[in-house]
């Protein structure tokens, strides 16, 4: 019987399973799941022991890329996402980055990554299409997915941070990035129906990675349209705003 491929789910929320990111995520996992032989595990970031990084880089000088620090969780994160068939960095934006949890750890695995030897970028237009590094331990045909969602709808505006920095470090050809609008008014004020709505887009976009292999842009566009109209979400958001302690799970 044939392995079954790993989905690896590394989840940087602080909230953790009250996170409405999970909403998209778990639907795009489903998505996979019922049509490939597929088994997932999420790993929660912020329950995991991550010591800081020391910045010493001696990581680059080990053939393994591994970090002296031994004592805490890196190591099994570490082979994790190696031997993953698709890792998924699910996560809210934080200030138009990465949370400050997921970051830690990025940091931490940064021997994972070509060392810096003075290479430059490419000149010209294409230029934030190259990397500095590229991935120098990774499981053949790997997928990388950025899943984030926020309260935005200006999407290549807010997200321009986070694509220049994976560009930078991975390549643009070397993760997809999805991005979910809307998504705290939409849990809190949008109501089953729409939601559901939203599960069904993400169900898809999982559906066609596990058939073809990849996610054409019309599948990402369509995860990423907006659930409300411009008019009615600043609405919502309002209300959002407004009443933003009358729901234990905001916390």
């Amino acid at each position: 019987m044939a392995e079954k491929k790993k989905i690896l789910v590394m989840f940087a929320s602080p909230k953790n399973e009250r996170s409405v990111t999970l909403i998209p995520t778990k639907a795009f996992v489903q998505g996979l799941e019922e049509n490939g032989d597929y088994e997932t595990e999420y790993l929660f970031i912020d329950r995991l022991n991550i010591k800081p990084c020391r910045g010493c880089l001696s990581c680059w000088g080990r053939p393994d890329g591994s970090c002296f620090i031994k004592d805490d969780d890196i190591p099994m994160v570490r082979e994790k996402l190696i031997n993953s068939d698709i890792v998924i960095w699910s996560f809210p934006l934080f200030l138009f980055g990465i949370p400050g949890q997921m970051k830690v750890l990025m940091d931490r695995i940064v021997g994972m990554v070509h060392p810096y030897m003075g290479q430059k970028l490419k000149e010209g237009a294409t230029a934030m299409n190259s990397h500095l590094h590229g991935l120098q331990f990774q499981k053949e045909g790997q997928k990388i997915i950025l899943l984030s969602s926020c309260a935005w709808m200006d999407l290549d505006v807010v997200y321009e941070p986070i694509r220049k920095q994976f560009d930078i470090i991975l390549g643009h050809e070397g993760y997809t990035l999805i991005a979910c609008p809307q998504m705290r008014a939409l849990d809190h004020r949008g109501g089953p129906r729409r939601l559901n709505m939203l599960r069904e887009k993400y169900r898809k976009g999982g559906e066609e990675l596990a058939k073809t292999g990849s996610l054409s842009q019309e599948a990402i566009d369509l995860m990423q349209k907006p659930i409300f109209s411009d008019d009615a979400y600043v609405t919502l958001v309002t209300e959002f705003v407004t009443h933003m302690f009358d729901r234990p799970d905001n916390f």
